[in-house]
């Protein structure tokens, strides 16, 4: 894993720098037919074209998609409703305005919401040995586990003016401020908030790739959910759309 951070942040780098570089290009253009340079209203037109950033000063994101585990030692989830949502308020610094190329520094704050759905007739329960899953006697219709967090994301973000596409890497850091489980059955529906032996902070990698109003996320929570001496454990994937 610690590879795969290195190879990130190298990468992002190295585009950054590359980027950098095509957006300060200021390049003349040469007329081949008449060995003049362009007129000068092609020149006043660059130059306003440069001075729009695809990078408005705040936004607001609703992200919704989906979580899941990245390893088998966990349940089984039932994963179309294992849902994620966020609600994301952000500030872009804007760091270069190009005739290419826009480059910006997302900033912000979030609160999102990891909704852990189970497929067996079972219920994460505190037991001696930090937090567990136990089968449930009752015949269950649901059963889900929510995790509920403030984060704040760190998104260096690349706007490429003709193709209007935009392509953000970068991370997250947060902390989990409620927890509870959730079961709905033949007896009714029962609530129990407890922090389950789960880590209190996390931290995470993230990429977007998105096009005018329509985007696409992916986030892997580096912390796993529970405590190191938890009997079950796992890391969290979420992706989706950000709207």
């Amino acid at each position: 894993m610690k590879t795969l951070i290195k190879t990130i942040a190298a990468l992002a780098i190295a585009m950054t720098a590359h980027i950098s570089v095509m957006a300060q290009d200021e390049e003349d253009h040469f007329d081949s037919d008449n060995k003049n340079y362009h007129s000068r209203s092609y020149k006043e037109e660059r130059t306003e074209r440069k001075s729009r950033n695809m990078f408005s000063r705040r936004d607001f994101g609703l992200y919704l998609g989906l979580n899941t585990f990245d390893t088998d030692k966990t349940p089984e989830l039932d994963n179309w409703n294992s849902r994620y949502v966020a609600l994301n308020w952000k500030k872009n610094h804007r760091l270069i305005t190009g005739n290419k190329v826009d480059v910006a520094m997302g900033t912000g704050f979030e609160f999102a919401w990891n909704n852990y759905m189970f497929k067996d007739n079972i219920t994460l329960k505190n037991q001696a040995t930090g937090a567990d899953f136990v089968e449930v006697k009752d015949q269950l219709d649901k059963s889900k586990l929510v995790v509920t967090s403030f984060n704040v994301p760190l998104m260096l973000q690349f706007g490429f003016k003709e193709s209007k596409w935009i392509l953000g890497l970068g991370a997250y850091g947060g902390a989990r401020i409620n927890s509870y489980t959730k079961i709905k059955g033949e007896n009714g529906t029962k609530r129990d908030h407890s922090a389950f032996n789960m880590n209190k902070f996390h931290y995470g990698l993230a990429a977007e790739l998105g096009h005018k109003n329509f985007t696409l996320f992916a986030r892997y929570q580096m912390t796993p959910v529970f405590k190191d001496n938890n009997p079950v454990n796992g890391n969290t994937i979420m992706f989706g759309i950000r709207l």
